[in-house]
């Protein structure tokens, strides 16, 4: 009988473990972001400074590949993020809803396809892609970076979507089309409405991934057009490594996400629910 305490307590000592092997990491970036020269030891990397945060917004630009400045990285990747983000949201909302609503024979082997979609590695379509780039004349283009993009993360995303619109009841739709409102009508003012956390879960999912993405940029974009993600990488030189300025450009390029994270929890926590939409 007196193990039985113990033998309780360990999923939250085994969880407590994980925690501190997580938050090492995050430990070591904010000292070393803060050192003179920070090194892979906590201690001894000199003074408490702020010069490489200031480096990374003035004067900062030489250390980026093809001379590119910081905030020029930065845009890149909010560019490709925003971008990216907002042409899934709206497409797999529009590509979930038929699959939801109207129901075939098919339906269920598309599913099933987008699910194997999701786990298919980005490296099996890169080089075929990087090909047609190249014959089509559009690599190093953000606009068509953002497209690929889109296009690979589609499939997780619509298959989230539909999910969310498979919860909303059908009667309120019928409700809508009785008082003469559309198909696309209740779609844009029912329905949409009824599924913010789901998009938001949409946007967030697709916003972090493309923020943080390194393979795709690093094939389809060069030079200034390159995003904070790749240009991080020009910190690492062949024979030594600048711990501090990689610590302090690492702290600012998560902020991002971190967050729209806040945002959009605190925002769809103050109550989206489906509670209340029926009676009886």
């Amino acid at each position: 009988m007196s193990s039985q305490p113990v033998v309780g307590k360990l999923p939250s000592a085994a969880m407590s473990v994980i925690g501190v092997i997580f938050l090492v990491p995050f430990v070591w970036l904010v000292v070393a972001a803060f050192q003179q020269h920070g090194s892979l030891e906590l201690a001894g990397g000199g003074g408490f400074t702020l010069s490489h945060f200031i480096n990374l917004f003035h004067g900062g630009g030489s250390f980026l590949e093809g001379g590119g400045s910081f905030l020029a990285s930065f845009g890149n990747s909010l560019y490709l993020a925003v971008g990216t983000t907002v042409l899934t949201t709206v497409i797999c909302v529009l590509a979930a809803y038929p699959l939801s609503r109207f129901g075939s024979r098919t339906q269920e082997y598309f599913v099933y396809v987008l699910v194997f979609l999701t786990g298919l590695p980005i490296i099996a379509i890169m080089i075929p892609t990087y090909d047609y780039f190249v014959t089509l004349d559009i690599i190093n283009s953000k606009f068509w970076t953002v497209c690929f993009m889109t296009a690979t993360a589609l499939p997780f995303a619509t298959w989230i979507a539909r999910s969310f619109i498979d919860a909303v009841p059908r009667e309120l739709e019928e409700a809508a089309w009785m008082d003469g409102m559309t198909r696309a009508g209740s779609l844009a003012h029912v329905v949409v409405p009824m599924i913010v956390p789901g998009i938001c879960v949409v946007a967030v999912f697709t916003f972090v991934n493309a923020w943080s993405d390194f393979f795709v940029p690093y094939i389809l974009l060069q030079g200034s057009n390159n995003p904070a993600s790749v240009t991080m990488y020009s910190f690492f030189g062949q024979y030594n490594i600048d711990y501090s300025a990689v610590a302090a450009f690492a702290i600012v390029y998560s902020l991002p996400p971190v967050v729209l994270y806040l945002v959009v929890t605190r925002w769809v926590g103050q109550g989206f629910a489906l509670r209340g939409a029926l009676k009886g």
